[in-house]
């Protein structure tokens, strides 16, 4: 696919770096504002050569690492904050580094050493019923994926309705939760251009990912797909002409975007429902079902898909737990 060419606005620079290994992204976009010293937002993975790619897209835009004074990152997941520390250290001098506090985890040492596969996930995959050998698969990814950052320690916690300035800009922090707990939209205001991160994507519609780690939240009774419709709504109230996200192009038509995207999840509660007519089932059995060619990397973002909707049919009172477990079983309420 063919990336189209981001609309020219001053003091903004879009920065698409090719992404590869990762799905269907296609692209890691990293945006410079400023004309001197910079903000970056998202830095894209750390991977073999991707410094030097980033470094001469830079240059392209006429910056480089030492113009660097802040990175904003737009929520805690290695293809947004992986490059952070490289490009500190490439800039000469202290950068600062700013995220949502329910993400700040994510990127810490202990977590990039222990978190990434522990006990928890262990627990619930087996809840869902997920067979060893694909168990085993996502366990070695989980630990592959440590390669793609490093850590970040020193995070300054980025809050809902903060504003970070700079020569000619104005970014407004909006915490929109959904695909990770810490996820943030940041607008400017002045040009109506939204960098969205992977709330907003225009060729594929964000995964919500449950979070097993709730205790380490603002709110411990986070639930993905509930934050990220409400999230939704919240965006949908901006007066936005641009949006900019993580990955590909950019989007010129955010209102029917959102319009799918609550469609996309209707029809997937549905979905599950109707297959909870016949019976009760278990995760991995429903995920099956619904994406009965689902390719072994992706199995543990449709096995989250498929319970973060779960979660919110039980809200509803639309479905129930049938059986704890393990596996537990759900039905139709």
């Amino acid at each position: 696919m063919t990336i189209k060419p981001f609309p020219a606005i001053e003091g903004i620079h879009a920065l698409a770096i090719p992404l590869t290994g990762f799905g269907d992204l296609l692209t890691s976009n990293v945006y410079v504002l400023g004309t001197g010293p910079i903000t970056l937002i998202d830095t894209g993975p750390k991977y073999p050569g991707a410094l030097e790619v980033l470094r001469s897209l830079l240059n392209g835009a006429g910056f480089d690492f030492p113009d660097v004074e802040r990175i904003v990152m737009t929520h805690g997941h290695i293809d947004h904050f992986g490059m952070a520390a490289r490009i500190t250290e490439a800039a000469g001098h202290p950068v600062s580094c700013h995220m949502h506090v329910d993400d700040i985890w994510r990127a810490s040492s202990d977590y990039i050493r222990d978190g990434f596969w522990n006990d928890e996930v262990e627990g619930f995959v087996r809840m869902a019923h997920v067979p060893e050998p694909a168990i085993e698969r996502m366990r070695q990814r989980s630990h592959f994926f440590k390669h793609f950052c490093d850590p970040l320690d020193g995070i300054t916690p980025l809050q809902d309705g903060e504003v970070l300035t700079g020569e000619g800009f104005a970014l407004e922090a909006i915490h929109t939760p959904g695909h990770s707990p810490g996820s943030c939209c940041l607008f400017e205001r002045d040009r109506g251009v939204l960098f969205t991160g992977d709330h907003i994507i225009k060729h594929i519609t964000p995964n919500p990912i449950m979070e097993l780690r709730r205790s380490l939240l603002s709110d411990p009774g986070y639930q993905s797909l509930k934050a990220y419709e409400a999230s939704l709504e919240k965006v949908n109230g901006l007066q936005v002409r641009y949006a900019f996200s993580g990955h590909g192009e950019y989007i010129d038509d955010l209102y029917s975007l959102i319009a799918r995207y609550r469609e996309h999840h209707e029809r997937r509660k549905v979905q599950i429902l109707q297959a909870l007519a016949g019976g009760s089932r278990d995760i991995y059995g429903l995920t099956l079902e619904l994406f009965p060619d689902i390719p072994d990397h992706e199995i543990s973002l449709a096995v989250s898909e498929v319970f973060s909707h779960l979660e919110v049919l039980m809200n509803e009172g639309r479905a129930a737990v049938a059986e704890q477990g393990p596996p537990a079983l759900f039905s139709v309420a």
